[in-house]
């Protein structure tokens, strides 16, 4: 049986998520416009008769490590390789090479596993910088150009993630594997989707100062009554997150629960609290 380990590589917003939910066929994996959504090592699991696959959703490499958080998050694409038996580096084509991308590049280049090289966004046509990585099709056992946002060539893609796997016993059987195919528990995975739409409402830096910790998850009588704390390093942070008369966490909280509720195909009552933590990142698992 073809079965392994995928390691999803890439800079920041090279569509490396939306590729993995793409492959995946469900959300597994939060998605915004701003870089740097992504702070961990986020596992799908995707099955057939034949293969077992699990990709692994990997953070993009800020080259201006500032804080401990993002100093944090920098370490975990070259500690994905660990267990790598297949990488696949997602190129922006639309972007133009810079340090983040040689970063990555550097530590691609450190795996002899096998590698699939994916072209994202070629809906895209301008700006166009393919010309820029096109040495790299030497070292690669694959090239493919994708849409990860319209499903563009995602069939031709994961024939070649199969053919390049090693035939091994399967590294997990589906029966362990539950409802949600991930490596997050419902809690985080609750509370990666209320960060997500932090993401998408807040503006500039804010989302960076905040994080989501879900504190219970209780069904009655068909519906899920959820209790969340978001957390913010500053009052003022909190100010703004909350909004005037309570308007941004109202958004925040009405576009989280519609998306639980689809999800869950369950009533949701959510209830949001902003708290100032100024040491949250400092509780994020490594």
């Amino acid at each position: 049986m073809k079965s392994g380990n995928v390691v999803v590589l890439g800079r920041t917003n090279a569509g490396k998520s939306t590729l993995v939910n793409s492959l995946m066929g469900k959300k597994v994996s939060i998605t915004s416009p701003k870089p740097q959504t992504t702070r961990r090592l986020i596992s799908g699991y995707w099955w057939d008769e034949n293969s077992r696959i699990i990709f692994w959703d990997t953070p993009g490499i800020f080259t201006r490590a500032k804080t401990n958080l993002i100093k944090k998050i920098n370490l975990l694409p070259k500690r994905s390789l660990d267990h790598a038996d297949l990488i696949i580096y997602v190129i922006d084509k639309t972007r133009s090479r810079g340090d983040e991308e040689n970063k990555i590049i550097g530590i691609v280049r450190q795996s002899d596993k096998p590698k699939i090289f994916v072209v994202n966004k070629i809906d895209v046509r301008r700006p166009d910088y393919l010309h820029e990585y096109l040495f790299l099709k030497d070292e690669c056992n694959a090239w493919i150009e994708v849409s990860a946002t319209k499903g563009k060539n995602l069939k031709s893609l994961m024939q070649a993630i199969v053919e390049y796997l090693p035939e091994q016993e399967p590294i997990f059987n589906p029966y362990d594997v539950g409802e949600h195919p991930s490596n997050l528990n419902p809690k985080e995975f609750i509370a990666e989707i209320i960060r997500e739409k932090i993401f998408l409402v807040l503006r500039q830096e804010l989302p960076y100062t905040a994080n989501v910790n879900v504190e219970t998850i209780e069904e009655k009588d068909s519906i899920f009554y959820i209790k969340a704390q978001i957390l913010t390093t500053d009052d003022r942070y909190k100010k703004m997150i909350i909004g005037k008369k309570g308007q941004t966490i109202k958004e925040i909280g009405s576009m989280s629960r519609k998306e639980i509720e689809l999800i869950t195909s369950k009533k949701v009552y959510l209830d949001l609290e902003v708290v100032t933590d100024r040491h949250w990142s400092d509780y994020l698992p490594s």
